[in-house]
Order: C-alpha cells, then sequence, then structure tokens
C-alpha cells in the first residue's frame, strides 16, 4: 500500500538517535529523515554529513515550526523530554519519545493528555519489547498459557571488571536524567511486565543504594558527585492478586548485562532472557512440571533423581524473529519508527508502547521512589 512521504525529524543526536532511530527512519519507506537538531554544532554537522541531511538546527523550536514536518523523534536527555515533546504537539506533530517518557508523572500525563486530545500518534522507546523472546512471552502468558499469575521476579542491571572507576555521566545527575538505575533500566522492565500481564502494578516498597557516591570526569583529575541511586530494588503488588520483585544495578559486579523475568502461574512459568533472543525456557502443565520444576528424571546409577534444566529451553517461532524490523532483510533492528510510522498510517502497530504506557510506568517510578524515601509501601495512582 502507498502512502503519501512522510517528512521526520530527530531532536538530539546522541548514541540512541545514532543507534536506533535514524536507522529506524531509513528502514520505512515513503518517509524521508528531513531535518536534524543537537545543542552540539560539531556532532549536527558530522551527522548531518553522514546522512545527507542539510536541514540542521541546534534550536529544536526551528525545526519544529517547519510545516513541512510530519513527525519527531525525541532523543534529548530526560530533563527535556516534555518540553520538546509538549511543543512539538503543540507544533501537530507526532512524536516518539525516548524513555523515561518524562521527569516524573505530572509532566508525563501532561504529554499524554495532550497527544491524546490532538490526535497525535505518541511512542516511547521501549525497545525490549521487540526482543523476540519478549514477545514470545507476551502472546504466552495474554493467552492464558500460565494460568492465573502468581508471582514475578524482574532484573535489568549492568556491571564492568571496573565497576567503580566508571567515569561520570550525566547518568549519574538527578537534574538531566531525573533517576538512575531505577529510571535508566527499571522503567524498561516495569514496561515489560505490564506489558505482559495487562495488568498494572498497584503498590510498591523500595529501597535504594549510591554504592559508588563519586566518579571522576573522563581526561581529567576532577571529581564529581553521583545524586542518583545505583542500585534499587522494589515489591509491587499487581492488580490480578499476584505480587512482583525488581531488581536494578549499574554496579552489578561479575556482570556486564543481565535481563532476565521469571514468571509463575498456576498451571506455568517461563524464564526470559534478553541474552537469549530466541530461545525461551517454558514449564507448562503438570506432566512438564513434575519432570522439569520437580525432582526431574530418577537416575538409577545416583540413586536420586537429576533434573537436566529447570525449564525447557525453546526455539522461538520465525514469526517473532520476523517481527523485528530489518530481521527479513538480514539486519535486525529493535526500533519501534517503523512502527510509529505505520500507526501514523493508520496501521494496526500493536508493539508501540505510547505516552499513556510511558505515563503508567512513571507512575510507578514515583511511587518506587517516595517508597524508598519514606521507607513504606505507596499506593501507585491509577490516573
Amino acid at each position: 500500500m502507498a502512502f503519501s512521504p512522510l517528512s521526520v525529524g530527530v531532536i538530539g543526536l546522541g548514541g540512541i538517535a545514532g543507534g536506533l532511530h535514524i536507522p529506524g527512519y531509513r528502514l520505512c519507506e515513503d518517509v524521508v529523515l528531513a531535518a536534524l537538531c543537537d545543542v552540539d554544532p560539531e556532532t549536527l554537522a558530522r551527522v548531518g554529513a553522514e546522512e545527507g541531511v542539510t536541514r540542521l538546527t541546534t534550536d529544536y523550536r526551528a525545526l519544529l515550526a517547519d510545516p513541512g514536518i510530519d513527525a519527531v523523534s525525541v532523543c534529548t536527555w530526560p530533563n527535556t523530554h516534555h518540553k520538546v515533546s509538549m511543543a512539538a504537539i503543540a507544533a501537530g506533530k507526532h512524536v516518539l519519545c525516548e524513555k523515561p517518557l518524562a521527569m516524573d508523572a505530572t509532566q508525563a500525563r501532561e504529554m499524554r493528555d495532550a497527544a491524546r486530545s490532538a490526535g497525535l500518534v505518541s511512542g516511547v522507546g521501549f525497545t525490549h519489547r521487540l526482543t523476540p523472546a519478549a514477545h514470545m512471552a507476551h502472546d504466552l502468558i495474554t493467552d492464558g498459557a500460565l494460568g492465573e499469575l502468581r508471582q514475578v521476579s524482574a532484573v535489568y542491571s549492568f556491571g564492568w571488571p571496573n565497576v567503580n572507576d566508571r567515569p561520570w555521566s550525566p547518568l549519574d545527575s538527578k537534574a538531566l536524567s531525573a533517576g538512575g538505575a531505577l529510571y535508566g533500566l527499571g522503567v524498561h522492565i516495569i514496561d515489560m511486565v505490564r506489558w505482559w500481564t495487562g495488568q498494572e502494578i498497584t503498590a510498591v516498597c523500595a529501597q535504594s543504594r549510591t554504592f559508588v557516591p563519586r566518579r571522576p570526569l573522563e581526561s581529567t583529575d576532577d571529581w564529581r558527585d553521583v545524586d542518583v541511586e545505583d542500585t534499587a530494588t522494589f515489591l509491587a503488588d499487581l492488580s490480578g492478586g499476584g505480587m512482583a520483585t525488581f531488581s536494578q544495578s549499574y554496579v552489578r559486579t561479575g556482570v556486564d548485562f543481565v535481563q532476565q523475568i521469571e514468571v509463575s502461574g498456576s498451571v506455568g512459568a517461563l524464564i526470559y532472557d534478553q541474552a537469549r533472543p530466541y530461545d525461551l525456557q517454558v514449564c507448562i502443565g503438570e506432566r512438564m512440571a513434575n519432570i522439569s520444576a520437580g525432582y526431574g528424571i530418577y537416575a538409577p546409577m545416583w540413586s536420586t533423581h537429576h533434573p537436566e534444566t529447570l525449564f525447557p529451553m525453546l526455539p522461538v517461532p520465525q514469526v517473532y524473529r520476523d517481527a523485528v524490523p530489518g530481521a527479513r532483510e538480514g539486519q535486525p533492528l529493535r526500533t519501534f519508527e517503523p512502527a510509529f510510522v505505520d500507526a501514523i498510517h493508520g496501521l494496526d502497530a500493536p508493539l508501540l508502547p505510547t505516552f499513556e504506557d510511558g505515563f503508567h510506568a512513571q507512575c510507578v517510578l514515583d511511587a518506587v521512589a517516595r517508597a524508598w524515601e519514606e521507607r513504606r509501601w505507596v499506593d501507585v495512582p491509577t490516573d
């Protein structure tokens, strides 16, 4: 189906723009990358030359004032998501914004309501939805294969061999990023659990730490304070009656990257590991549970039961692999630009998170932050 060409702009030209948003638009037919914006003139000139874009500006308002631009990606630091997105909506542009959606739920609610009132398409960069194993897990849970959901355990952490020596970055500034590991990592698994279960997180209690309170500035002898959490853990109630635990850290020693979610229901369970995007551990039904999650298979040599694995590892069917943009061309890219463009054209885009999803995730972030500050259970607002 042919559509009129869309002219798009990208605001903020850091790693996420160069790694996902710009390449994502390049995957779309009938889309013209028409304008770029960044506060750094050198970055702006370099990316403009690389992408063959001549409409360049250091002022996002100038880009948004262009009546020829139909939609924008907002790839700036979180402290500017609200003002840039609200200005884009006021200018009649569809908006795909990076996560977390805003600095707090009040801002996120304003963004959601403004996009809704204007009839504009919105999207949020919860890119891990596009992991094939995550997509398969969503369908299994949504179809009721696990039965009544009871327990969820979600972990998303980073670490380095010299984890204490990592240079200071804007991620370590509350004024720029709103928070640390909870806001940078936890927001992804909050969205994943909401998406998988179709349930809201209704109440939380939490704790956090800043284990490394100062970090060196790169290429200098200066140091800067870290005023956000580098580790956070919280318990949560789910609206369907189940319970969940979430753990996220930027300083988890011994791992480079770990994103794992376990979901247990009344008749089945699964284990998702983002490091294995094309496999999913699944245990469904009494017979499978007795073999895989019970005592396992009897081994006469040792006079004992020995489980070979916790759950069998199932390959993710091709339909989920092909759902990743660029997969059919042999270059899979976890980018929402194709779904965002489809939604603008009025097509179905079931995997695209919207400002509604971003708002509800932000409500959880706010409640968790309040819970650890006040050291108590906090209810999560529903709207």
